[in-house]
């Protein structure tokens, strides 16, 4: 039996490519043939397809895989056999959406803006102050847990800056890359969560201005009022700092890492020593200048970044720490490393679009509104999203289309509508941490050097036993508040 399932899951062998690519092509064929098409299909749907993805993604670990099949599978359930057609168009209007557009410029940007920190030398001055006083595992950990604090304004800043700056240290101290990329991806979401005084406040205030419940002047207030409620946030925040203390023990792949799964780092910069090199100064000015315009932009990282990268450099150039090779080099490599990963979140894109084309993530909101015990709503929409979440990440998605549905409902049965608020967060916080092929798991995974799907795989059991213990604080608090 073991040995079957050896073969099962080897991707070399005859046997797992039938299960796999066959089984899939067969089904996509077969849904094409079958479908009814997308104004008479069931709204429960989508559900195939996120069955689909649980079962391609475990067998295969294959993430890209994975999004292409799932979405060319969702859309023969839109377009019958005029599946390619549809793949063609979704394509077409995913890289132009504004969404897709703003992701690649801000994962782009950020990388290129650490190719120049890291040309001159002046990541490597603060490295080497971290450096001199990190002397073992724990220290490493617990600095890393620190550092993200100062950069929570922005969540894929936390991981893309404060990733970049820590992942070399694990390979040089023979701590796992595992342990780092854990802390900087369960920590980037929920300290975003928790801050009222960055985007995600501006986006959620205006959330529940949809919703009905308070006016407009009101909705900053209504996203402070649910802070309390955000569980799943603070216990991820307090989980991580335990782990990094070395107090919340190793499990699953963090207690056995697997170097195989490494993708080796670019090589550091070395500077010569005939050339300037940056100091910490070289560091914090621009990082500085960023905070400023950040808060400037209405917390805004694409424009910030578009006045902060011709600034940066000009200020670099002045000081003789770069020329105008590097900033050329800088450029054109700070966009190429990420070309692998802008298509994975276009494929991540592409089968939201997908998965709410098919009704799937209203018939998700409609099967929680069927719950009306107000006490037990908030338990029950945590749940029941977390297990959406934990399939296919929306995220921001989640909220923009479950909050004008449910928090009007919890409010209308006697329920805590900003507890339901924080709950529906919490379930998004819970897919950002969990979630396979989830935008957060690829640019943490990218940045310390590790396979998307075996980095998913280290997150698991954490996040999971935080959800638990979330699902029993919303229990109670249900009938509490």
């Amino acid at each position: 039996m073991r040995a079957v399932f050896k073969k099962f899951m080897d991707e070399n062998t005859v046997l797992h490519r039938w299960i796999s690519y066959g089984f899939t092509m067969l089904l996509i064929l077969a849904t094409a043939y079958f479908t009814p098409g997308q104004e008479k299909i069931a709204s429960n749907a989508g559900t195939w397809v996120v069955l689909f993805i649980l079962f391609y993604t475990l067998l295969t670990r294959r993430i890209l895989e994975t999004l292409i099949f799932a979405n060319v599978l969702g859309l023969a359930m839109i377009h019958g056999f005029g599946f390619i057609d549809g793949f063609k168009e979704q394509l077409f209007k995913t890289m132009s959406g504004e969404d897709f557009i703003w992701i690649v410029l801000l994962c782009c940007s950020l990388n290129v803006f650490n190719k120049f920190l890291n040309k001159t030398g002046a990541l490597g001055a603060f490295a080497g102050v971290i450096k001199s006083r990190v002397k073992s595992e724990k220290q490493l950990n617990m600095a890393t847990w620190l550092l993200q604090f100062p950069l929570f304004f922005d969540d894929y800043m936390t991981m893309a800056i404060g990733g970049s700056i820590m992942a070399p240290m694990y390979d040089e101290m023979k701590v796992p890359r595992e342990e780092g990329a854990y802390l900087i991806h369960t920590l980037a979401e929920p300290l975003r969560v928790l801050f009222p005084i960055t985007s995600w406040a501006a986006f959620m205030s205006g959330c529940f201005v949809s919703t009905g419940i308070v006016s407009e002047s009101e909705g900053m207030m209504a996203f402070i009022r649910s802070i309390p409620f955000n569980f799943y946030a603070m216990i991820s925040i307090v989980g991580t700092f335990l782990f990094a203390a070395g107090i919340l023990p190793k499990i699953g792949g963090l207690k056995k890492p697997d170097p195989s799964q490494y993708i080796e780092f670019a090589e550091a910069e070395e500077v010569s020593e005939d050339k300037k090199r940056g100091t910490l100064w070289d560091f914090f000015i621009p990082i500085l200048f960023l905070v400023v315009m950040f808060f400037y932009f209405d917390f805004d990282t694409v424009s910030s970044m578009v006045v902060v990268i011709p600034v940066t450099v000009g200020y670099y150039l002045l000081r003789g720490i770069m020329g105008a090779s590097d900033v050329e080099e800088c450029l054109v490599s700070g966009f190429s490393e990420f070309m692998s990963l802008i298509i994975l979140f276009c494929a991540s894109y592409m089968l939201n679009d997908v998965l709410i084309g098919l009704g799937y993530i209203d018939y998700l909101a409609e099967t929680v509104r069927q719950f009306v015990n107000p006490n037990l709503l908030p338990v029950l929409v945590f749940i029941v999203f977390c297990i959406s979440e934990c399939i296919m990440s929306l995220n921001w998605g989640l909220i923009l289309i479950t909050f004008p549905i449910l928090v009007p409902v919890a409010a209308a049965i006697g329920a805590n509508p900003y507890m339901v608020a924080a709950a529906i967060v919490s379930a998004g916080c819970f897919g950002c941490n969990m979630c396979y092929i989830c935008d957060y798991t690829m640019l943490s995974s990218s940045v310390f050097g590790l396979k998307a799907g075996y980095h998913a795989s280290t997150c698991v059991p954490y996040s999971i036993i935080f959800a638990v213990i979330t699902a029993v604080f919303y229990l109670i608090a249900g009938f509490v508040f």
